[in-house]
């Protein structure tokens, strides 16, 4: 007998969890003010902090950490669950010890990956703060019952270890999928610096006049935003948007060649593009600046740059 009419339209996920968050605006405030005292934290403990806080965030990778550590715990955790399977058929025993110790390397490694997952949640962007927040809460709550399930475990009640190892892991899978929506949908870790294709000839962006020593300026070449800024008798460019979260770096401070971001404090050298301090891990488009015939002009890299800047 063939049945007619449409198919049924797949579950959208994100439908549910939407309005579910959208329902519950505490999130929202306990994650801002738990963001906004990490981040502060990190602030306030100076050079030290906002160096372990660079490692922490990946800027040593060139974009996040976070990610590349979710992948052993979830990993490990995913094949000790197998095991944990495996070990409750019959003959299945030889399988228990395998079990035990993923789901130890899991936890273990939970540890750092949450770390990292704080360090980032400190600067996330506003409108990803509760995905973020209940992203945190599962997280723990799975943490806790591998925690648990490793003491069951050392107890010689392996039958319970496994249950809440289980139960564990579907925190994990439903959180796997809070930070899916992040990275995907709300472009949390992405960079959000526009990378720029032109302009390949010298493009004139400014009268020289216009920018006085100390003076920063955002400008359009070639379609992109560009930042100058002039700096120690040189005039420096490079993109105006921060990667980390699309900040305007026209509006942030200037000090000693470099820029910090108004929205969530990363720093960036103009002299060079480079990310001296986080959250982002990216580095920013640079650009080639020269003064002729009283413009600012500005150019992508040649294939072999000798220099950043040009002597105003």
């Amino acid at each position: 007998m063939q049945v007619s009419g449409e198919p049924p339209a797949p579950i959208n996920l994100q439908e549910v969890v939407d309005p579910l968050i959208d329902s519950l605006p505490e999130l929202q405030r306990a994650g801002t003010d738990i963001k906004s005292a990490l981040h502060q934290a990190i602030l306030d403990g100076g050079e030290p902090t906002r160096r372990l806080a660079d490692v922490l965030h990946g800027k040593w990778l060139g974009h996040p950490l976070h990610p590349l550590l979710t992948d052993v715990t979830i990993g490990a955790w995913l094949f000790g669950a197998l095991f944990d399977v495996l070990s409750l058929l019959p003959l299945g025993k030889r399988h228990r010890a395998t079990a035990n110790t993923l789901t130890t390397i899991g936890t273990i490694s939970a540890v750092p990956t949450a770390l990292a997952g704080l360090t980032d949640f400190s600067a996330i962007k506003r409108d990803a703060v509760a995905y973020g927040t209940l992203h945190g809460l599962v997280n723990s709550a799975a943490l806790l019952l591998y925690v648990l399930s490793l003491r069951a475990r050392a107890n010689g009640q392996q039958a319970r270890g496994v249950r809440l190892a289980l139960m564990g892991f579907a925190g994990l899978l439903a959180s796997a999928w809070l930070g899916g929506e992040m990275s995907y949908h709300k472009r949390v870790g992405v960079n959000h610096a526009p990378m720029p294709d032109a302009p390949h000839h010298w493009t004139p962006v400014l009268n020289a006049d216009d920018l006085s020593p100390g003076q920063s300026r955002r400008v359009s070449a070639g379609g992109y935003p560009v930042l100058l800024y002039h700096y120690d008798g040189q005039i420096y460019a490079m993109g105006a948007v921060c990667a980390h979260a699309g900040g305007p770096l026209e509006k942030g401070k200037f000090e000693e060649g470099c820029v910090t971001c108004p929205w969530h404090d990363s720093v960036f050298d103009m002299r060079t593009g480079q990310v001296v301090h986080g959250p982002s891990t990216y580095s920013e488009p640079r650009y080639e600046v020269r003064v002729h015939n009283t413009q600012i002009e500005v150019r992508l890299p040649a294939p072999n740059p000798e220099a950043s800047g040009v002597t105003s």
